[in-house]
């Protein structure tokens, strides 16, 4: 597939969140767009096929999801990730932020603690604070450029009565992929006080060559059944305007809560939603490789340039996921200022790090999925508007 992700496709007149909503979201349709968390280029081809196939039959009345729908998803998991997944343990639902959103409503009691490590991505706020529960951070720190867990903070709060701790993993906007020891110590921390674990791992099919992803439930018996693990093809394969995602719950206690929650709002997944999800997990393992080494070479880009033309932004290669978290805190502008700075100068539209939490102050997220030669062009704006300050 040499040339597959560096073609341009033209997503302007779409009804594109990333690109028709510039002028409504940053004032201005001239930007270069390297916020929203979807990908630039093409589908995978068999996945338009699949689609293509299924809008050519004259009829879309109510349908099911398939055998296929559910087994391809299983068997992706257990080749890739050595994660076996029982059927009854999944539940259907459109998408992971409006799954967070049951979860809570199901596993929190009113005005409950829900927890994460900040910063995180904006939505885990938003949503708790909506269902109307308290909101607990602990601050990731860093440490020789590497994000780390402060783990006596991560304790002291999960004992002062924590319900719900929400797990990005990969985590978003910072890039980590936890490791399996930090992860078992979370989870072993969280059985101890008696937290529940909502893992939030939309972004675990695009890791980083050299790192590797765990999904939490594989650490222990114990720890799976404390677990409710949300997962789905949308970023992967950049079909979140399809709405279909998966959620995985070992513990029938804990799957009866949330599906109830479910059931009670009448929700389902579009009949294209269903054939996507089973065409990209039955298809998709040569295509994620291709993808994921052009965005592994498309970071290197961003820390070479930024290390030759922007030498006071740092940055580094995400462990996973499609979005680089640049600090840009050494040219001590005020955030807004800054975020003015790379809009009206530069002319790009990158995510204010600040909606992430107090934490990306001074930071600012950039998505990569993108081709090369606009990645280059955003960047050099990037450095050209930065080159006179002080």
């Amino acid at each position: 597939m040499h040339g597959f992700f560096d073609t341009i496709v033209d997503r302007r007149g779409t009804d594109s969140l990333k690109w028709d909503k510039l002028k409504e979201r940053y004032g201005d349709a001239d930007l270069l767009p390297f916020w929203v968390a979807d990908m630039d280029f093409r589908v995978m081809p068999q996945l338009a096929e699949a689609i293509a196939a299924r809008a050519a039959h004259p009829s879309y009345g109510y349908s099911f999801a398939s055998k296929e729908y559910y087994q391809n998803f299983i068997d992706w998991n257990s080749a890739r990730n050595q994660y076996d997944i029982l059927r009854e343990e999944i539940l259907s639902v459109p998408g992971v932020v409006c799954a967070s959103a049951f979860i809570i409503h199901a596993l929190v009691s009113p005005g409950g603690k829900v927890m994460f490590c900040s910063p995180v991505y904006t939505p885990f706020y938003s949503v708790t604070k909506e269902q109307g529960r308290q909101v607990v951070t602990s601050s990731l720190r860093i440490n020789n450029g590497r994000y780390e867990m402060d783990w006596a903070d991560i304790e002291a709060k999960l004992a002062g009565g924590v319900e719900l701790l929400i797990l990005s993993n990969p985590h978003n906007p910072i890039g980590r992929v936890w490791s399996r020891e930090e992860l078992k110590k979370l989870g072993d921390l969280c059985l101890r006080y008696g937290v529940i674990v909502f893992s939030d791992d939309i972004h675990s099919d695009l890791i980083m060559p050299g790192s590797t992803y765990t999904p939490l439930p594989v650490l222990s018996e114990a720890i799976k059944n404390n677990t409710v693990l949300a997962m789905a093809p949308s970023k992967t394969f950049n079909i979140a305007g399809l709405n279909s995602s998966y959620l995985v719950i070992a513990n029938p206690t804990l799957r009866k809560k949330v599906h109830k929650a479910l059931q009670s709002f009448h929700l389902d997944i579009n009949l294209f939603g269903l054939k996507a999800a089973e065409a990209a997990y039955g298809a998709g393992a040569q295509w994620v490789g291709e993808l994921t080494d052009y965005l592994l070479k498309n970071a290197q880009t961003v820390v070479r340039f930024c290390a030759e033309h922007l030498p006071r932004v740092k940055t580094f290669v995400p462990e996973g996921t499609y979005l680089m978290w640049l600090d840009f805190s050494d040219y001590r502008l005020p955030q807004a200022a800054l975020m003015q700075k790379l809009q009206a100068e530069a002319k790009v539209a990158l995510n204010d790090g600040s909606h992430y939490g107090p934490e990306g102050i001074g930071f600012a997220r950039l998505n990569i999925g993108t081709s090369r030669e606009m990645l280059l062009q955003g960047l050099a704006q990037i450095a050209s508007a930065f080159a006179s300050v002080n």
